[in-house]
């Protein structure tokens, strides 16, 4: 007798492996997906962000050009001190602080509800202005109602 033998893969060795490629490229397909839906969603938000800023960015920079047109005209008066210091204050949300080379300036204007645009400007006796800060900071909200407790350290 002949007897042949086989030693061969089988049929179902070659559908389990095509069963798990399957699966395999059905998650990493699935992964794919996630992966670029979410960066569509952050490229959106930081599209908003961005306009915000610079919407913010333009109006620091008007209130800069009304600030710098107010230490023109106090210079030609002569009394720069007096006039510019006067004039300065009726912007509103501007602080005015003297300092040795002439005024120091800051404002802020709002990004959106979690971050401002903070500018801080010394415009000088002599001419000209010198922008020390230009840098947006966080709002802190200092609510008593979202105090953490901590652990002290001391045993009951």
């Amino acid at each position: 007798m002949n007897k042949r033998s086989y030693s061969g893969m089988g049929a179902g060795y070659v559908s389990v492996m095509i069963i798990f490629t399957s699966i395999c490229l059905t998650i990493f397909a699935v992964l794919s997906f996630r992966a670029a839906e979410s960066n569509s969603a952050f490229d959106a938000r930081s599209g908003d962000y961005l306009s915000q800023y610079y919407k913010a960015d333009s109006e620091a920079k008007e209130i800069l050009a009304q600030l710098d047109g107010i230490a023109a005209d106090a210079r030609s008066s002569g009394f720069f001190e007096n006039a510019f210091e006067m004039s300065a204050e009726e912007l509103d949300g501007v602080e005015i602080s003297r300092v040795q080379s002439g005024y120091s300036v800051s404002y802020s204007v709002e990004i959106n509800e979690k971050q401002t645009l903070a500018v801080n400007v010394t415009f000088l006796t002599n001419g000209g202005y010198e922008i020390t800060r230009w840098q947006n900071s966080s709002v802190s909200s200092d609510n008593d109602d979202e105090h953490i407790n901590v652990w002290d350290g001391s045993t009951l």
